[in-house]
């Protein structure tokens, strides 16, 4: 009987190898859950209008929900006010609020917000039109100005010759128009503060990418424009800027909403950078309360259908009418008595919810502001709905399901944080799982930062990554010494990960 061999069938040396090596870990982090949007959460006015551009474009129903908000926080701003509390009428909420839509590149931020905007950039225009046509009569205004004044000057000299009543002296001074602005796209502090200075009821900030004004606001030197900023978050705090040959300029109420787009690894390195016990974590990015990081939609549908006019219109006319409200006389409404009940009892709960001890520190700061969110919510949903003697109970409900909605978005946020080292981990970590140096198994620490990918371009920058990949079984750390000049550092690749996961 013959003898039986050891092994059925030898191994090859990359299954050998793989033998030898764990599995490796997961880099990212898995994100909390966040619930569908429902449509109900939005006034009736604005509700069509979303979900035709949703359905059009095949974006997430939060991106266009969340910009027709903002966009009608925007137009609101000081023109109307809310009283939270039946009695204590010191505490009034202005309805400028911040938010911003996060999601990676190609996902169609930017033409979503294009879309959702143009009713109210419609009216941006007609007031750069109004103000043209202003300008151009002060103009006329002022030659005709000079010219009485020439004419005076002769015939005050001509009766001081003779001794005759000199006429009275005309107002020639032609006052200037000022130029209505609702909407500022990527506005400079000083400029938008000289806007503030001459538009009373607040502006809206539209930004393409939050990510490079986040990073501006932490640079040296930059502390009052953060301070400028921090200020115009609750709409109802003066400002002022003392320049050199330019005076004194005071803002007696800033008032902003800011609105923009952010990718995921940004704000992760934001987060990550400014979510400590320093001078940064001053609440900034607390102030986003409709930030939204909904999922991906998983089936995509093709779309070719003309607009709904109807309900792009529906949105531009309650636009048009809140714009049109008066920031010197702004509408006050307080609560109807259903209502109020109902912000009494959500208070109740967001206070003790605010006193609990499982809740972040970060989490805490984000929603101790929702105490703002819902009034300033449930007045612009009456506004915008027409209800303009008192918050009804709907509008109120409507609010208090926004501010739950929005806290699982924010403890999404919140839970991406991951430090700078561990996402350039994520980053190379990438590039090994697509086929880089997989053939060869091997690379250096000057292979990587010779590539010059973002984040990995410099010999600091590699070898904390290259840590984190080493403690989680990507690669291994492998003595090299050549036969002239110093070892070199040399990482054999993980053979498994190939079916690893690298993470969000």
């Amino acid at each position: 009987m013959s003898a039986q061999p050891v092994f059925a069938e030898a191994q090859n040396p990359v299954q050998a190898a793989a033998l030898d090596w764990p599995e490796p870990e997961l880099l990212g982090c898995e994100l909390p859950p966040v619930p569908q949007f429902d449509a109900g959460l939005l006034p009736a006015s604005l509700r069509p209008m979303v979900e035709d551009v949703t359905d059009r474009m095949q974006t997430p129903l939060d991106f266009a929900a969340v910009v027709s908000v903002v966009t009608l926080a925007g137009l609101c701003g000081r023109r109307a006010l809310v009283q939270p509390k039946e009695h204590d009428s010191s505490w009034i909420v202005t309805p400028n609020l911040w938010g911003g839509i996060v999601a990676g590149p190609g996902m169609m931020k930017s033409p979503l917000v294009g879309i959702v905007t143009a009713p109210a950039r419609a009216l941006e225009a007609d007031g750069r039109a109004e103000y043209a046509d202003a300008l151009r009569k002060y103009k006329a205004a002022q030659e005709q100005a000079k010219l009485n004044y020439t004419v005076w000057v002769a015939d005050y000299k001509r009766a001081r010759k003779k001794d005759e009543n000199a006429p009275a002296k005309p107002q020639f001074d032609v006052p200037e128009p000022s130029q209505r602005r609702l909407i500022a796209v990527d506005a400079t502090f000083e400029s938008l503060h000289q806007l503030l200075s001459e538009n009373s009821a607040g502006v809206f900030v539209l930004r393409d990418e939050l990510s490079g004004w986040l990073a501006s606001l932490e640079r040296q030197g930059r502390e009052s424009e953060r301070a400028f900023y921090l200020e115009c978050w609750s709409g109802d705090t003066g400002f002022t800027i003392d320049r050199i040959g330019r005076g004194s300029i005071h803002v007696e109420h800033c008032c902003v909403s800011l609105f923009g787009g952010i990718q995921p690894a940004r704000l992760r390195a934001y987060l990550a950078d400014v979510l400590r016990d320093g001078p940064s974590n001053d609440g900034l990015i607390q102030r986003f309360q409709l930030l939204v990081w909904p999922d991906s939609k998983p089936d995509w549908q093709y779309r070719d259908r003309a607009p709904n006019t109807g309900a792009m219109q529906a949105a531009e006319n309650v636009y048009r009418r809140i714009a049109g409200m008066s920031a010197d006389n702004p509408l006050r409404l307080r609560f109807a008595p259903d209502a109020q009940a109902l912000f009494v009892a959500w208070l109740t709960d967001l206070e003790t919810r605010l006193r609990a001890d499982d809740i972040s520190p970060f989490m805490l700061a984000h929603l101790a502001k929702y105490r703002k969110l819902m009034p300033a919510l449930s007045l612009l949903f009456s506004l915008a709905d027409e209800s303009l003697q008192s918050v009804g109970l709907r509008h109120a409900q409507q609010a208090a399901d926004w501010c739950e909605y929005l806290a699982h978005h924010a403890r999404r946020v919140y839970a991406s944080r991951i430090s700078p080292e561990r996402l350039a981990a994520i980053a190379l970590a990438r590039k090994l799982k697509s086929g880089w140096m997989r053939e060869s198994g091997t690379f250096s620490i000057r292979d990587v930062y010779r590539c010059e990918w973002t984040g990995l371009t410099t010999q600091d920058e590699v070898r904390p990554a290259v840590r984190v990949l080493e403690e989680t079984a990507w690669v291994r750390a492998e003595p090299h010494k050549p036969e002239t000049g110093r070892p070199s550092e040399v990482y054999t690749i993980n053979p498994k990960i190939g079916g690893a996961h690298v993470g969000d």
